[in-house]
């Protein structure tokens, strides 16, 4: 009876584990989703701000 108690016990801490692990995976395949998505937004806004700021001089440069 111990026996079973102690396999029953190393089952339930394996299970707890697997069940962590799990978490973490989701919780870093969405910081990489995350990180993708910035990775390709970042050049746009960047592209966007130099754009703006090239047409604001020009509007200020060529102002009668």
């Amino acid at each position: 009876m111990l026996q079973n108690n102690r396999k029953n016990l190393e089952l339930d801490k394996l299970q707890v584990e697997i069940q962590k692990l799990g978490a973490e995976r989701s919780k870093l395949m969405a910081e990489e989703k995350k990180l993708t998505w910035e990775a390709t937004l970042y050049p746009l806004a960047v592209g966007a701000g130099m754009l703006t700021a090239l047409v604001a001089a020009l509007g200020l440069l060529f102002k009668p």
